[in-house]
């Protein structure tokens, strides 16, 4: 008999919290067995105060989305509409405005479902003009003048900008001049093609720990690329136990790290090779990586350094066992959720890891 924690469906991204518990070796089971389910009440946790959508309309986004037959722009209102007919109303304040001149769909207010759902379906049916990336950083300003606590922008964008002559500031000055004076995280959703404005937003989004580059072509149906922006999901109790049966899935050893390091030791090559050969077998499924640290420095320091462990390992299965960079999602949690006490040695090396939870399963 196998144990096997169960989340109650109490919201849909709520498989966040496997990977909180302990994995073993990498092992592919496929026969049936009977486990023992153990109901767990999860609790929510509120990472952000404030969340602004800036959505790109240019006439950029007519280009079709893969194979999906809508176009960008739809796709990236369906993407919203699902997020919020799942977002659990935690008492944001929230905001939705067009990208090319700043105007507001939803104007800044207190986070609303019904409200929000109704905005969405006011957005364009069809892009047009330039992105105007730069100006609506400019014009962020005012409205984050009006928040405290943090703020998550949602920021859609292709990164192409016009410099202007006179000194413009680039986009990543503005960002970086935005975080230095509010508690605000930018999360880009990547419509870019060229490398240039690729390499433009990958700069935005190094002006802090929490902000980052979410790839727009694999949004769509996966939103845990965005579910940690806003709040978190920690398991707190145990309800019942009882017998089921499952599938088994597979399962990957932590990888472990040395102190203050993100190098992946040589030990942990077999493991990430078997997650890969994994992967590649099952182009269905994919992986979430999430990086942690020991309780060792200050927060900031150590979300970088959770960050650069889960990085690591991306690039790894990436680099060596060509898993396609769509099918890995990466977070980092810093010292949170420790595996084990902080109190000793072993239990700070159980600490410093990047746990694995393999998704897509059929």
């Amino acid at each position: 008999m196998k144990k096997l924690f169960m989340i109650s469906s109490v919201i849909g991204f709520v498989f966040f919290s496997l990977t909180l518990s302990q994995v073993i070796a990498a092992e592919k089971v496929m026969e049936q067995d009977t486990v023992t389910t153990v109901t767990k009440v999860p609790e929510l946790v509120k990472t952000a105060d404030n969340f602004i959508v800036l959505f790109d309309s240019s006439s950029s986004m007519n280009e079709p989305y893969l194979n999906t037959g809508m176009s960008k722009l739809e796709a990236a209102k369906e993407i919203l509409k699902q997020q919020n007919k799942t977002l659990p109303d935690l008492g944001y304040n929230a905001g939705l405005y067009l990208v090319s001149n700043f105007k507001p769909i939803y104007m800044l207010q207190k986070y609303d479902r019904e409200k929000a759902a109704a905005a969405l379906d006011q957005l364009p049916a069809k892009g047009s003009g330039p992105t105007l990336f730069v100006p609506s950083l400019h014009k962020l300003r005012d409205v984050l003048n009006q928040l405290s606590g943090r703020t998550v922008v949602f920021l859609f964008t292709d990164g192409y900008y016009e410099p202007t002559p006179g000194g413009m500031k680039k986009p990543s000055q503005i960002a970086k001049e935005l975080a230095d004076k509010h508690d605000v995280c930018f999360y880009i959703i990547n419509t870019a093609k060229g490398a240039k404005e690729k390499e433009l937003l990958k700069t935005v989004a190094s002006i802090n720990p929490c902000s980052r580059v979410v790839p727009f072509d694999y949004l769509l149906g996966r939103p845990e690329y965005m579910t940690g922006a806003l709040y978190e999901i920690d398991v707190k109790t145990i309800e019942t136990v009882k017998t089921i049966d499952y599938l088994a899935d597979f399962k990957v050893d932590n990888v472990q790290f040395d102190f203050n390091s993100s190098v992946i030791p040589s030990s942990s090559n077999e493991e990430l090779n078997k997650l890969g050969d994994f992967l590649r077998d099952h182009p269905k499924s994919y992986v979430i990586i999430s990086g942690y640290t020991d309780i060792t420095g200050s927060d900031e320091y150590n979300l970088w350094l959770a960050r650069r462990r889960a990085e690591k390992v991306q690039d790894y299965l990436t680099k060596y066992s060509g898993v396609s960079i769509g099918r890995i999602i990466t977070q980092w949690y810093g010292k949170k959720y420790p595996a084990a006490s902080n109190d000793t040695e072993e239990g700070r090396q159980q600490n410093r890891r990047v746990e694995f939870v393999v998704m897509g399963l059929d």
